[in-house]
Formats: structure tokens, sequence, C-alpha cells
């Protein structure tokens, strides 16, 4: 593959990693970051070793992991005192850092069977008379669905079997008129108890 055709499919996969934070964690759960270091060692071309760096950069930028900072460490680790390639450029990844962007902890619910929190049935925790939640909530529409179709929780507190507390996001448009009178309704609102 030519070098120009290799930088230019860095450049829109950045592209697509900046675009959303759900395109950037699903390549993040893609691995993109191992990749990129061990393409790293590979290259010899400066233009594309740039490119990997800044995908390396901007995967950091929401969260980093124990492992991927070991392996970026590993990576910097010098054998026989010479530093491997492009070491250098992956230093700059460490003043980026400080800078993220977004929440300092979150919860990332991919939408598949199990992400979650899960907690114990209601009936066996400690003697209180309620409980309270309180959090942000941000959700990205999935590219291309009908959000007629998607229903995100804001919770769910049911058996097995479907019995218990559930509640949905609803969309409330409001229409204000001359003399300060709002007008609401709620397009596809679902909560049952």
């Amino acid at each position: 593959m030519s070098l120009s055709l290799q930088a230019e499919i860095l450049s829109i996969l950045i592209g697509i990693m900046r675009k959303s934070e759900r395109n950037l964690l699903a390549s993040i759960d893609a691995q993109i970051y191992d990749e990129a270091l061990e393409l790293l060692n590979k290259i010899d071309n400066d233009v594309v070793a740039d490119l990997l760096v800044h995908i390396i950069t901007v995967s950091t930028s929401l969260t980093v992991s124990v492992n991927e900072l070991k392996l970026l460490l590993h990576y910097l680790k010098t054998e026989n005192r010479i530093w491997k390639k492009h070491s250098v450029k992956l230093l700059n990844i460490f003043k980026s850092l400080p800078y993220r962007h977004g929440p300092d902890e979150f919860f990332n619910f991919s939408g598949r069977n199990g992400s979650g929190i899960v907690l114990p049935p209601i009936n066996i925790w400690l003697y209180q008379n309620g409980f309270t939640i309180t959090t942000w909530f941000r959700i990205d529409p999935v590219a291309n669905c009908v959000i007629e179709k998607e229903k995100p929780y804001l919770y769910w507190f049911c058996t097995s079997k479907g019995h218990g507390y559930t509640a949905h996001f609803a969309v409330l448009p409001e229409c204000e008129q001359d003399n300060n009178n709002a007008v609401g309704d709620t397009i596809q609102s679902e909560s049952s108890n």
C-alpha cells in the first residue's frame, strides 16, 4: 500500500474517532491503541508515524487504561540504550494527558447485553425507606437509527421476569406563545411501574 494511501486512511480514521465519543469508545474497544503502537515500530515514514501517534493521542484524550499506559511505557523502554523508532514523538502524548476532555469518571453503556449497573434486589438491601441516584446522563444517538425504535432506559429495576420499575427518556418539545404560556406535549413517553 502506498504511503499516501496509508496517510489518507489514517487521516480519515482520526476524523471518525473525533466525530463522537461513541466512535472513540468503539475504536478503543477495537484495541486501536495496541495496533497503532505495534504498527509504529514497523513504520519508517515520518508522516504515517505522526498520524499513528495522533491516533494514540486522540484515544487517550477520553480515557487511558492501566494496560495501555503499560504498553506505552514498555514501548518507551530502551534496548541496549537505544530508543525504538519514533519514541520521542510518543513523549508528546504525556503532554496531552492532563488536558483530557470529558468527565473524570464515566460508565459506558454500549447497549450490548449486560451493559449496565447491576444492583441486588431491593428486598435484600439494608433497612431503608428509599434510595437516591444522582447523576448526569448523556445519550449519543446511534448513527442512522430511527429514534422512535431506540428506547434507552433511565433505570431498570426489574426481576428476571420483567416485573419492577423502569423509566425511559422522553422528548418534551415546548412552544412558548406570545402571552408567555408554554404549550408542551410528550412524544413517545414510556414509563411503567
